[in-house]
């Protein structure tokens, strides 16, 4: 990703995929589409929730570590990552959270990414842990329907 931003704005550097690299609990995942041709294909019209990466921004301008590639080395910023999350079936917004990010530096590096060749450095957003998402996300879908 790259882009025009403000100093403060890490949406124009690499983050990790959440919808890739976070593991959900298997009771929270849609079951396989019976009728896919792999059955490694959810069947999204079973979903109830949507859960959306709205945006990161930088917690601070120290970095906490660093993640050494072949042609570049990023240095790692504590983030906030803002969720939005809806209602499937009505688009209807349920609610907005943000976390912090609290993964170690060395896990909050992307195994690749994209960036421009002439640059020396490249800034990636700390990562989250699994279980402090899923701590957020539980109420929504283990509470009653509102």
């Amino acid at each position: 990703m790259a882009g025009d931003a403000e100093p403060d704005d890490l949406t124009q550097y690499p983050i990790r995929n959440v919808f890739t690299s976070v593991s959900l609990p298997e009771k929270w995942i849609p079951p396989d589409d019976e009728s896919a041709r792999t059955d490694t294909t959810q069947d999204v019209s079973r979903a109830q929730l949507v859960v959306c990466l709205a945006d990161v921004r930088l917690r601070s301008d120290t970095p906490i570590g660093t993640c050494d590639y072949p042609t570049v080395r990023a240095a790692v910023y504590p983030a906030i990552h803002t969720f939005e999350v809806y209602e499937a079936k009505t688009a209807r917004q349920v609610t907005t959270f943000t976390l912090r990010g609290d993964e170690t530096a060395d896990l909050s590096c992307p195994p690749y990414f994209t960036h421009d060749a002439d640059a020396d450095s490249v800034d990636i957003a700390q990562f989250f842990k699994d279980e402090t998402l899923h701590d957020r996300l539980r109420p929504l879908i283990t509470g009653p329907v509102r």
